[in-house]
């Protein structure tokens, strides 16, 4: 019996020391100090939920005596996601894929990350499952089982985040906009087409922004996005496109190296909020099925700000597509901070 509690001791605590690093992980993502750290961010609490049941399953198991459920299998299982969440983070640091290869406008390297990290967590509900499903039933599970299971964790899951975006509510007083000059309005850069035409997206963000300008709620305006394979910048594109509307030029500050919302996010913080001593506000101009996740991300990187949602709208087809990939995207997110 001493023997067993040793063991369930040194697992309990190579879990422990991996939730641990996978918390430091997350924020090495983002070149932010673990001093950031907050078990209110809502991916923090998901995380600490899933190794919270597979401790609390590890300990059932034994004061239920289920012999089925072995200290050897246990300890394999967690050497298994010790070496994936190993190699998951290994690939942000080395280079594996060419930067002119993309996949849905994202870089492979990206992808690849994201889907190394996804099997590193798959391996955590197995884990999971396989320890509550011999608890709570007299029958050992299948691999079949176990699987079929996992998928459907990840797809109720991903339909809790996708009912989250379709439903976020813009209206509330949290995102009501005040009139101040010193306010700045961050356009999120989008697609350009060929010929370094904006994308509606784009363009819709920027008219937004400019609506926002010309009724008095910001007297600057930051175009951000680097540049697209074989076009002009994101943000040289929406420049063009807000001279024609007749902005003046001297209100418009243009970032054009980040490619990402969260390097568009890290950017706000280290160039707009840093040192700044002004009462503005930073408001974030992106599509409604965007905004949570941007009001997500802005949440880890720890700094307030207010939202302003385009007028451009998609029909069903492309309004189901895009908030998918948007539930894509902040699941990762919520997760791993990718």
């Amino acid at each position: 019996m001493n023997s067993e509690k040793s063991h369930l001791l040194i697992n309990t605590t190579l879990l422990l020391i991996q939730l641990t690093f996978l918390f430091i992980v997350k924020y090495i993502n983002q070149e932010l100090s673990f001093n950031n750290f907050s078990f209110s961010k809502i991916g923090n609490i998901f995380n600490l939920l899933i190794y919270f049941g597979i401790i609390s399953g590890m300990y059932l198991s034994v004061k239920r005596k289920k012999n089925d459920i072995n200290r050897k299998s246990i300890f394999i299982y967690i050497i298994i996601t010790w070496c994936l969440l190993i190699i998951s983070f290994v690939s942000t640091k080395v280079k594996i894929i060419s930067d002119n290869f993309y996949i849905f406008n994202q870089p492979g390297d990206k992808i690849l990350t994201g889907i190394l990290f996804t099997i590193f967590l798959l391996s955590l509900f197995y884990f999971f499952i396989s320890l509550w499903y011999r608890i709570l039933s007299k029958n050992k599970p299948s691999f079949i089982k176990n699987m079929y299971s996992i998928v459907l964790m990840l797809i109720i899951f991903l339909v809790f985040i996708f009912i989250y975006i379709d439903n976020f509510n813009y209206s509330s007083d949290k995102w009501k906009l005040s009139r101040n000059e010193q306010n700045i309005v961050v356009v999120l850069g989008a697609a350009v087409w060929t010929g370094n035409i904006p994308s509606p997206t784009l363009s819709s963000r920027i008219d937004k922004a400019i609506d926002l300008f010309k009724k008095g709620f910001a007297k600057t305006i930051v175009l951000t996005g680097g540049k697209a394979p074989g076009e002009m910048s994101e943000s040289e594109v929406a420049y063009e496109y807000a001279k024609i509307k007749g902005i003046d030029t001297s209100r418009i500050i243009i970032e054009k190296f980040t490619s990402s919302t969260t390097e568009q996010i890290d950017w706000i913080k280290n160039n707009l909020l840093a040192n700044r001593k002004s009462e503005g506000k930073i408001i974030i101009v992106s599509d409604g099925y965007h905004l949570p996740r941007v009001i997500e991300i802005s949440k880890f990187f720890n700094i307030d700000v207010k939202v302003a949602e385009s007028d451009h709208k998609l029909n069903f087809k492309d309004k189901l597509y895009t908030e998918i990939r948007e539930s894509i995207a902040l699941f990762l997110f919520w997760n791993f901070a990718l």
